[in-house]
């Protein structure tokens, strides 16, 4: 800035972009009410240094809390330098507020984090006490811009996120379901290049994220999103930290677009083949048991022994298998999902190889997925299967079960029921999700209708809800597959939505790719 500019800068209101009030619903700038560098310079010694290139010499305000001290021509590069000293120096009431120095330093920090990540092509350096407290250079991406915040291992474990509706542009990184915190501590959202927490975003996410994430939880997010500018109003808030949208469903529905064209598997952790490297192979224990892929391992698989294939001592007629048919199957299988299915482990994991190395899939977590998905989709009016019941099934309820039940039928038949009032206290069911196991239809209706709220109204409540019974419906750790059934869980798993994990947030499958098989035996 020339000098003149300099001087217009820290007038209040004089870099105001509002001439009219229409102007207020079509925000496009960071700043627009003209306030930042007068507040600012209100609050302690202020310095501001600029130079234009043209001008003979640069230009050097000094104001001190609010009050110009001195206009002065100084020598400097081309730029703009704004220098605050003394913080509420004169203002005791409002520096008795302030935190511990480790506190205001972390926040600050936080701050110029929340900037760089909505500018990565801008270079950033934070000094705090004569040492460099971050030092970003520009960055060609936004996951390089992740990797320099978060570090490179975590920036290289998180998911693309792509979509877009009805004026939503959505672009971002996420950590896979494996991968969460207690809190929204790395919960990062940029709308328009503004950094903003706002709690009807957090709400939105959650809903979005719901049946693929484990409730209760939160990924690492850093999410862009570019919307029409008279879709949100950013001038709700002091700070500008909170935006207003006039309607949520267009962000809900890229979200959901984006997470639901995810098939990204969980792959092996960089630490976990870092300390099988340092163990080495030898020893008692086998290193493979340290891989976490299961909340639990089922107790019959205790006894089961490698390599793959039935283990059981007297195998039964279903076991037997003529060794070309087998032989068939699987090359049918691998030419139908590009993949090779090896077999099954402990009764519980199918082992194929696929283009990215060793896939190790857990069939309860998969098949949860794709029962999970059919229901949804029913719900959605995709046309999965309903089961009209030949001979209906009769409810007899207490009087306030039957209007629980009732209520809900709206919901019910969302989901593929049909249910009708049959009596006082009695209810008709006439038709059942075709997913869903005869002997669980009672038990599931009577439950809602004990309890009216246990499906929820949100999308969110709903989508947990149904993962609850897609558990209950799904393949089960144990269980021998044949190599027609694993082959045709892998094709419908490789196709379902977000099936790279099961409702509740489980991965379905792990990869161990070359680097980390040659890590694991040495070669590397």
């Amino acid at each position: 800035m020339n000098q003149d500019d300099c001087l217009l800068a820290i007038e209040r209101h004089a870099t105001s972009k509002i001439s009219s009030v229409d102007d207020l619903r079509h925000i496009t700038t960071m700043g627009f009410r003209g306030e930042a560098l007068p507040s600012i310079a209100a609050v302690g010694r202020f310095t501001l240094e600029s130079w234009d290139g043209e001008a003979a010499s640069g230009t050097r305000v000094l104001m001190d809390n609010g009050k110009l001290i001195t206009v002065e021509p100084v020598g400097r590069a081309q730029g703009t330098t704004v220098t605050l000293d003394g913080l509420f120096r004169k203002l005791p009431a409002r520096r008795k507020f302030l935190r511990t120095r480790e506190t205001e330093t972390a926040w600050c920090l936080g701050a110029v984090e929340d900037a760089a990540l909505a500018n990565p092509a801008v270079s950033f350096v934070v000094t705090s006490d004569g040492a460099s407290a971050l030092d970003l250079p520009p960055a060609s991406s936004l996951q390089d811009r992740v990797a320099s915040l978060w570090g490179v291992e975590t920036a290289e474990g998180l998911i693309p996120l792509s979509g877009s509706a009805d004026g939503v542009v959505l672009e971002g990184l996420v950590s896979p379901p494996t991968v969460t915190f207690g809190r929204r501590t790395r919960h990062k959202i940029i709308v328009n290049g503004r950094p903003v927490r706002d709690p009807v975003l957090n709400r939105v996410i959650s809903s979005a994220l719901a049946g693929s994430w484990p409730a209760g939880r939160f990924p690492a997010l850093a999410l862009l999103l570019t919307v029409d500018d008279d879709l949100v109003d950013v001038n709700v808030h002091p700070a500008k930290r909170e935006v207003r949208f006039r309607r949520t469903d267009p962000i809900t529905n890229a979200l959901r677009s984006a997470v639901s064209t995810m098939k990204e598997p969980v792959k092996a952790s960089p630490a976990y083949t870092r300390e099988i490297s340092r163990r080495g192979l030898s020893g008692t224990q086998s290193p493979v048991s340290d891989i976490q892929v299961s909340s639990a391992a089922p107790s019959a698989a205790k006894d089961i022994k490698l390599p793959f294939g039935s283990t059981s001592e007297s195998p039964t007629a279903t076991d037997v298998v003529d060794k070309q048919t087998a032989a068939a199957a699987s090359i049918a299988a691998s030419t139908a999902t590009t993949k090779l299915v090896l077999g099954q482990v402990m009764g519980t994991y199918i082992v194929l190889e696929g283009e990215n190395g060793l896939e190790v899939v857990d069939q309860h977590a998969a098949h949860e997925r794709i029962v999970f998905n059919r229901l949804m989709a029913r719900r959605a009016g995709r046309g999965v299967p309903v089961q009209r019941l030949v001979v209906p099934l009769v409810l007899t309820l207490s009087p306030s079960e039957a209007r629980n039940l009732l209520a809900s039928a709206e919901l019910l038949n969302s989901f593929g029921f049909e249910v009708d009032e049959f009596g006082t206290a009695t209810i008709r069911v006439t038709a059942v999700p075709s997913d869903l196991k005869e002997r669980l239809i009672e038990e599931l209706l009577r439950q809602l209708a004990a309890d009216p709220d246990s499906l929820g109204k949100d999308p969110e409540e709903v989508a947990l809800a149904v993962s609850r019974w897609a558990c209950r419906e799904s393949i089960m750790a144990g269980q021998k597959l044949s190599t027609e059934e694993m082959s045709a869980l892998i094709r419908e798993l490789d196709e379902a939505e977000s099936g790279f994990s099961c409702p509740h947030g489980r991965p379905t499958r792990v990869i161990l790719g070359s680097e980390d098989l040659e890590k694991l035996f040495g070669r590397r």
